[in-house]
C-alpha cells in the first residue's frame, strides 16, 4: 500500500471521529440536563460522609447556561479535532522534519507538562479529603470547568503531534501506533465535555461515556508510546528496553495505587509526566540514540 494512500486512510479516521463528536456535541449534548447544586454557606460546615454524599457528582456551575458559548465551543473543538488529520499529513508523512514542526511540538509538549502539572495541584473543597489521594482530574472539572477543557486539550495536542514526531523522526512504519494514538487522543474531547457524574449517575449514557473514553485516552494514548518502544527493544537497543520496563512498571504503579490508594489527578499524572519525559528525550535529545545511527530526516516517512 503506497504511503498517499495510507496517509488518506489515517486522515479519513481522524475526520470519522472529528464528525461523530461534533454530531455527538450537537444533538446529545446540548439537550443533556446534569444536575448541579451549588453549597451554602450552612453546606460547607456539613461533616465530611455528609458533604460527599449531598454533593459528589454536583457542585459546579451550570454547564453551557449561554448558548452562544457552547455553540463556539462546540464548533472550535471539532474544527481542532479536523486538524488532527492536518497533523498526520504535516508531520508523520512531511517530506523532511522543518524547525517550524520541531518548534511546535515542543512548545505543546512543554504546555501540556506545565498545565497539567499546574490544574492537578489546583484547590478544592477540603470536605473531598487530600489533593493529593482524593481529588481527580475530573472533579476539578466540576469546580473549573474551562480549565479542564483546556487541560484535556492541551493532554491529547501534545500527546497527538508528538508520538506522530516520535515516529517520525525515527522513521517508525507500525501503522497500530498511529491508529491507537488517534481514537485516544480523540477520546479525551468526550470526557472534558462530561465531568465526574458522581456515583448516583453511573448508570447514565453521561457517566458511562465519560468513564469510558478516559479510560480509552489513558490506555490507548499509552498504547502509542509502548507499541513504539517494544518495536526498538525488539531490535535490543539497551536503553529503549530499560525505558520500556520503567514506563510499563509506572503504568503498573498507577493501578495499584489506584487500587490500594485510591484514584487522584496526582496519580493519573503519573504515566502523563513519564510520558512527557520520555517523549521529550525521544524526540529532542539524543539520549537514547545510537550514535552510528543518525536521523535520516530528508527520506519520506511510510506507515
Amino acid at each position: 500500500m503506497s504511503d498517499k494512500k495510507i496517509m488518506k486512510i489515517y486522515m479519513g479516521l481522524c475526520s470519522a471521529v472529528a464528525l461523530i463528536y461534533g454530531l455527538w456535541m450537537s444533538v446529545f449534548m446540548r439537550w443533556d440536563q446534569f444536575p448541579y447544586i451549588i453549597p451554602t454557606e450552612e453546606d460547607l460546615l456539613l461533616p465530611s460522609a455528609d458533604f460527599v454524599a449531598k454533593f459528589d457528582g454536583m457542585l459546579h456551575e451550570p454547564l453551557y447556561a449561554n448558548a452562544a458559548i457552547y455553540w463556539i465551543w462546540v464548533i472550535f473543538s471539532t474544527v481542532l479535532l479536523f486538524s488532527y488529520a492536518f497533523f498526520i499529513k504535516k508531520i508523520l508523512f512531511a517530506e523532511k522534519i522543518s524547525k517550524g514542526t520541531t518548534a511546535f511540538c515542543m512548545a505543546n509538549l512543554i504546555a501540556g507538562f506545565a498545565f497539567i502539572t499546574w490544574y492537578g495541584f489546583l484547590s478544592f473543597p477540603e470536605q473531598f479529603g487530600n489533593i493529593l489521594t482524593d481529588v481527580t482530574a475530573s472533579m476539578l472539572g466540576l469546580r473549573y470547568p474551562w480549565y479542564f477543557r483546556i487541560w484535556g486539550i492541551l493532554a491529547s495536542l501534545s500527546i497527538f503531534t508528538n508520538t506522530l514526531y516520535m515516529y517520525r523522526k525515527n522513521n517508525y512504519k507500525g501503522k497500530a501506533g498511529v491508529i491507537v494514538t488517534s481514537i485516544g487522543c480523540a477520546s479525551i474531547f468526550v470526557t472534558i465535555n462530561v465531568p465526574s457524574a458522581g456515583l448516583d449517575l453511573v448508570m447514565t449514557a453521561r457517566c458511562l461515556s465519560h468513564w469510558a473514553t478516559a479510560l480509552i485516552f489513558a490506555f490507548l494514548g499509552a498504547a502509542g508510546v509502548i507499541i513504539f518502544l517494544f518495536h526498538k527493544s525488539k531490535q535490543k537497543e539497551k536503553k529503549y528496553i530499560f525505558a520500556t520496563v520503567f514506563f510499563v512498571a509506572v503504568l503498573v504503579l498507577m493501578l495499584i495505587l489506584l487500587v490500594t490508594v485510591g484514584k487522584s489527578a496526582f496519580i493519573e499524572n503519573l504515566p502523563m509526566w513519564v510520558a512527557y519525559a520520555l517523549l521529550f528525550i525521544i524526540n529532542f535529545t539524543s539520549l537514547l540514540d545510537k550514535k552510528d545511527n543518525a536521523v535520516k530526516e530528508t527520506s519520506p516517512s511510510q506507515v
